[in-house]
């Protein structure tokens, strides 16, 4: 027996997407028992639901956090790696320390520096029933540079501002900041003895 044709009007994905992802069959209610996957594996294959982002991951009830992650582009300064050299992320809900580390500089002279640093990375979440918008925060620390050309070192403490934006979910929305050239001139300067 040949099944019966569906009509037009219900031929739809938003109408037989939940039907047609758990297998069932359209029964008795519409003329028939009927099997769409097998009688109409076209309209199976286009009703399957289309993928989706995943939701935001929920831990103990709190939304998933962001990241403020720390980039280094230094190219007129050097780190030394035996330096305490540790930057600290201040936001209205407390603060975080990260230490700097990464790979050391290939020339035997330099191999007190680091040759390539790796991003320092912080989560960010605000507390429960932070009200969405944009609040101030700051990566602040001390670093020990010495610069490539001169050879001058110093301890240069440096201050970079943040914005950070709670989205109504209450997550905080994932932010960068690169700490380059610039941004180490500007520190306030300390000459090492």
């Amino acid at each position: 027996m040949m099944p019966w044709p569906l009509p037009a009007r219900l031929i739809r994905a938003a109408v037989w997407a939940p039907v047609l992802s758990c297998g069932l069959t359209v029964g008795a209610a519409l003329g028939g028992p009927v099997a769409v996957g097998a009688a109409y594996p076209a309209l199976a294959s286009a009703a399957a639901p289309a993928q989706t982002a995943a939701p935001p991951r929920v831990t103990a009830g709190l939304p998933e956090a962001g990241t403020l992650t720390v980039t280094f582009a230094l190219r007129d300064f050097l780190l030394n790696r035996e330096a305490p050299n540790v930057l600290t992320l201040h936001t209205p809900w407390g603060a975080q320390r990260g230490t700097l580390s990464g790979a050391p500089h290939p020339d035997p002279e330099r191999r007190a520096y680091y040759a390539r640093l790796t991003p320092l990375r912080w989560p960010l979440s605000a507390p429960a029933g932070t009200r969405a918008g944009r609040y101030p925060a700051r990566v602040e620390g001390q670093l020990f540079s010495c610069a490539v050309r001169g050879g001058t070192c110093s301890a240069r403490t440096v201050s970079v501002p943040v914005t950070l934006s709670v989205r109504p979910d209450g997550r905080v929305q994932s932010v960068g900041v690169r700490l380059d050239d610039p941004v180490l001139r500007k520190g306030s300067l300390r000459l090492r003895p």
